[in-house]
C-alpha cells in the first residue's frame, strides 16, 4: 500500500477542486486521484473537495482503496458535499443501480439540451454546495493553493470565486478543452459561445497558472485568450501508474485466452467516437486471412452500448467478441496485459484519451483509429509499438490487424515500445512536476 517518506511529511495543503472522484469509475477521475495520491510524497496535502453521493455510470471501490492509507495516516483529506437529491440520484441509491450510458445518438440530443438550458454544464448545481463546503474548509485549514481540474467547468468556477474570496493562488488544469471543443461542447447560438467564452476568461484570468494535457490545447488557449503568455501554461501530459501495472502483473497471465489473438477496447464510446470503422476492419481482415475468423478474439473492457451489441451481432461479429463490462481498475490493468494489442479511436485533433497513456505502460503494441497529423498520432509513431491509421479507413484498420497478427507469428517483425518514452509518462514523476508547478504558483519553497 502507498506510503509516504517521513522526509516528504507534506508542510503545505493543496485545495483540490474534483466533481469527480472515486468511487466513481471510469477514466474521467484516473488523472486527480493520482496527482492526489503521489503529491504528499511532494510535500503537498491535499484536501480533496468532491461530490457527494451522486448519480453516475460506474463505481470502482478499488480506486479509492488506493489512498485510504493516506487518509488513514492524515496526508490526504476528502470532504464530500451533500447529495444534490435529484431524482436520478435517489432512484439509484433506493434500486442500488447505476446509470446506464445511452445510446449516441441520444447522448448526443440530451447534450445539445443541456448545454442550451445550463452553462457550463449540468454540475453548475453543484456550485452552491461547493462554496458552502469551500468555507467549511477555509474555516479549518489554512490553504497554501488551489488545483482546479475539469471537466466538468463548474470546477473552474469554484475555484475562481475561492481565489476571489479567500486570495489563495490556483492552478487550472484542463483534461479537455472548454469552448473550443467540438466533441464535447454544443452551443446553440453565438450568445450561448459568447457567454461561455466568458466564463472561461474570468476564470483564466483569475488563475496563477494554467496546465494542459497536450501542445494542441495550449495552441488554442494563447489563440482565443490573447492575454495569455506562450509561459502561463504548461503542458503536463496523461499517464499511467507503475503501480497499477505491478499489482495486476501476477495474475494477468490467468486472464489470457491460448491459441486467441486478443484485441481488447477499454472504456466507453462517448459522442464522437464508434467501434463501428474498426469492426469493419475486423471483417475485411477475416475475409483476407480465414484463420483470424477462430482465433481473433475483440475484447470490450467497460460499457458497452446496446446499440453496438446489435452491431456487432448484425455484422456477424458475436462469436469474437466478449464483453466483460465494467471491471473494478486492477482487473482492467490485466485484462489489457493479457492482450495482444490494445486498440483506441477518437475523430478530434484536440482530445487527450486518457486510455491512450494507461496503454503506453503496458509497452503491448497499440492500434489507434486516430486522425493524420494528430497529437495522438505523433504519440503512437514516438512510442515505437504504435500503428496509427484513419478514424475513418476500414481497410487501413484490416491491414494494420493483419500486420499485427503477422507479427504475432513472428515476433522479430518489430513493433517495439520504447522504454524510455514511455517512462516520461509515468505518474509518480508526472505528479512531482505538478508539485513543483503548485510551489511556484503558492510561493513556497519545499525543498
Amino acid at each position: 500500500m502507498p506510503t509516504t517518506p517521513a522526509a516528504s511529511y507534506p508542510t503545505r495543503t493543496v485545495l483540490v477542486i474534483a466533481y469527480y472522484f472515486p468511487p466513481m469509475g471510469l477514466s474521467g477521475v484516473q488523472r486527480t486521484l493520482k496527482f492526489v495520491k503521489y503529491l504528499p510524497e511532494f510535500g503537498w496535502k491535499p484536501i480533496v473537495l468532491t461530490a457527494g453521493s451522486t448519480a453516475y455510470y460506474a463505481n470502482d471501490e478499488t480506486l479509492l482503496s488506493e489512498i485510504e492509507p493516506l487518509v488513514e495516516q492524515g496526508l490526504i483529506e476528502i470532504v464530500r458535499t451533500d447529495s444534490s437529491g435529484s431524482p436520478a440520484e435517489k432512484f439509484v441509491r433506493k434500486q442500488g443501480k447505476l446509470l446506464k450510458l445511452p445510446r449516441a445518438s441520444y447522448q448526443r440530443l440530451r447534450s445539445k439540451v443541456i448545454q442550451t438550458i445550463l452553462q457550463p454544464d449540468s454540475r453548475v448545481r453543484w456550485k452552491k454546495a461547493a462554496m458552502k463546503a469551500v468555507d467549511s474548509i477555509y474555516a479549518k485549514h489554512t490553504i497554501d493553493a488551489i488545483l482546479t481540474t475539469a471537466p466538468p467547468y463548474t470546477d473552474f468556477l469554484v475555484a475562481r470565486d475561492t481565489r476571489a474570496k479567500y486570495g489563495t493562488p490556483y492552478l487550472m488544469d484542463y483534461r479537455d478543452a472548454w469552448v473550443e471543443n467540438p466533441v464535447l461542447n454544443f452551443y446553440a447560438t453565438p450568445f450561448h459561445k459568447a457567454y461561455a467564452k466568458k466564463l472561461e476568461d474570468s476564470c483564466l484570468r483569475a488563475s496563477d497558472a494554467v496546465t494542459v494535457v497536450n501542445r494542441k490545447m495550449k495552441e488554442v488557449l494563447i489563440r482565443q485568450h490573447l492575454f495569455l503568455k506562450h509561459e502561463d501554461i504548461s503542458i503536463l501530459p496523461h499517464g499511467y501508474d507503475q503501480e497499477d501495472i505491478d499489482r495486476a502483473l501476477p495474475f494477468a497471465q490467468h486472464l489470457s485466452s491460448p491459441g486467441k489473438f486478443r484485441i481488447t477496447y477499454s472504456g466507453a464510446f462517448y459522442v464522437g467516437r464508434s467501434p463501428k470503422t474498426f469492426l469493419e476492419g475486423c471483417l475485411i481482415a477475416i475475409k483476407e486471412e480465414p484463420a483470424l475468423a477462430n482465433e481473433l478474439e475483440l475484447m470490450f473492457v467497460g460499457i458497452l452500448q446496446k446499440e453496438y451489441k446489435k452491431l456487432i451481432k448484425k455484422m456477424g461479429l458475436s462469436a469474437n467478441v466478449i464483453e466483460k463490462g465494467y471491471v473494478n481498475h486492477r482487473e482492467s490493468v490485466g485484462l489489457l496485459l493479457s492482450s495482444d494489442v490494445l486498440w483506441m479511436t477518437m475523430s478530434d485533433d484536440i482530445s487527450a484519451p486518457g486510455k491512450l497513456y494507461e496503454y503506453l505502460g503496458t509497452h503491448k503494441p497499440i492500434l489507434g483509429l486516430v486522425p493524420k497529423n494528430s497529437q495522438a498520432e505523433r504519440l503512437l509513431v514516438d512510442y515505437g509499438a504504435g500503428v496509427p491509421v484513419p478514424p475513418d479507413d476500414a481497410r487501413a484498420v484490416a491491414s494494420a490487424i493483419l500486420r499485427l497478427y503477422e507479427r504475432r507469428n513472428f515476433p522479430n517483425l518489430g513493433l517495439l515500445a520504447s522504454k524510455e518514452f514511455v517512462e516520461h509518462f509515468d505518474r509518480r514523476s508526472l505528479t512531482k512536476e505538478m508539485g513543483r508547478l503548485l510551489s511556484h504558483v503558492a510561493h513556497v519553497d519545499l525543498d
